[in-house]
């Protein structure tokens, strides 16, 4: 199965097994939940978005709580001036779920077009000209999940501690001999 970022797909049920203790790629409660491929890695893990709706009632209540509580925390960060400035859906926060588990765990689901939110899913399919307009008038947002670097070339160098540490060293030594 050659999973893509955007896909739709469902975590499989089944047991815990010592592999997945060490790993940590796959716990009981991930077994029928739902989700959108977000990023793919080249040891087979894939980063899944998970649906809210799939989740447990428990879990999603959590779930809310945690959003409602770093909403409420980020807003009393703000300044008065910028927080009366925000319209009603700047103010708005979703934070997503997401979880890792291995591409061997997970099911394409049947018809599972990318979904980015509710509204997206309510619209109609020949509404292009309005999701194009609707588009460019939309804040601007990063780029989407990332697939795995294969097509790239080797991911870049990543310094080690004892490099770092002999950089830092000599930035402050280049500090202390400045005039």
């Amino acid at each position: 199965m050659a999973l893509k970022a955007g896909d739709r797909v469902r975590i499989n049920s089944r047991s815990v097994t010592a592999e997945d203790e060490k790993t940590g790629l796959y716990y009981s409660y991930f077994g029928g939940l739902t989700g959108t491929v977000d990023t793919i890695y080249r040891d087979g893990s894939v980063c899944v978005n998970v649906d809210l709706e799939s989740l447990s009632a428990e879990a999603r209540d959590r779930h809310l709580e945690m959003q409602e509580a770093e909403r409420k925390k980020w807003l009393d960060g703000l300044s008065a001036e910028v927080r009366n400035r925000l319209t009603p859906e700047q103010k708005q926060l979703a934070l997503s779920y997401k979880v890792l588990v291995s591409s061997n765990d997970l099911e394409p689901i049947e018809g599972g077009k990318p979904r980015s939110d509710k509204k997206a899913a309510k619209q109609p399919a020949d509404s292009t000209e309005d999701a194009a307009a609707s588009a460019k008038k939309g804040p601007a947002r990063a780029p989407g999940p990332k697939q795995a670097r294969d097509e790239d070339g080797p991911p870049p160098h990543r310094p080690s501690a004892e490099e770092l540490a002999r950089a830092e060293e000599e930035y402050l030594k280049s500090l202390r001999d400045r005039p």
